[in-house]
C-alpha cells in the first residue's frame, strides 16, 4: 500500500498546497510537524482532508470516485504516512535522549559506589594495590 501511494504520487506529480506554495513529495519530509505559522504537516493534512470532504458526494447507493477524489485521497494518505514516520522519529529520539540521561546517572552512581568500596579497603590493601601499580 505504501509503495502504491508513493508510485501514484510520483507518476502523477502530486503537489501539496501550503502557505508557502505547492510542495512536492520530497519537500514534505522537510516540513515540520508543528509550527506557529501554519507551515506544518498538520495544517497540510487538514487542508487536504477539507478538500476530500468537498469532493466526496454523499450517496448511500452510489459510491462514485472521480480521478480528483482518488488524487486527494492518495495525497492525504501520503501526508499521514509522513506524519506517522516523523512522529516515530520523534519518539525514537526522545527514547534515546532518556536512555542517554539514565546511562549518565547510572555511571555517576557506579563511580560513587566504586569510591565507597575503595574507602572500605584496609591500609594494607591500599598499600598492596599502590605497590602493584608502581610495577
Amino acid at each position: 500500500m505504501v509503495n502504491d501511494i508513493f508510485v501514484y504520487a510520483t507518476r502523477n506529480k502530486l503537489r501539496f498546497p501550503t502557505v508557502k506554495g505547492e510542495m512536492s513529495v520530497e519537500q514534505l519530509w522537510d516540513i515540520p510537524l508543528r509550527s506557529n505559522d501554519n507551515f506544518n504537516l498538520d495544517a497540510i493534512a487538514k487542508g487536504i482532508n477539507r478538500a476530500l470532504k468537498e469532493v466526496t458526494e454523499e450517496s448511500f447507493v452510489e459510491t462514485k470516485r472521480t480521478p480528483q477524489h482518488t488524487q486527494i485521497q492518495v495525497s492525504l494518505e501520503l501526508v499521514k504516512f509522513i506524519i506517522g514516520a516523523k512522529l516515530d522519529d520523534e519518539e525514537t529520539a526522545k527514547r534515546r535522549a532518556e536512555n542517554k540521561e539514565k546511562k549518565t546517572k547510572l555511571l555517576a552512581v557506579l563511580d560513587r559506589k566504586q569510591d565507597e568500596k575503595l574507602d572500605e579497603l584496609s591500609i594494607k590493601d591500599i598499600q598492596r594495590q599502590l605497590a602493584a601499580l608502581e610495577d
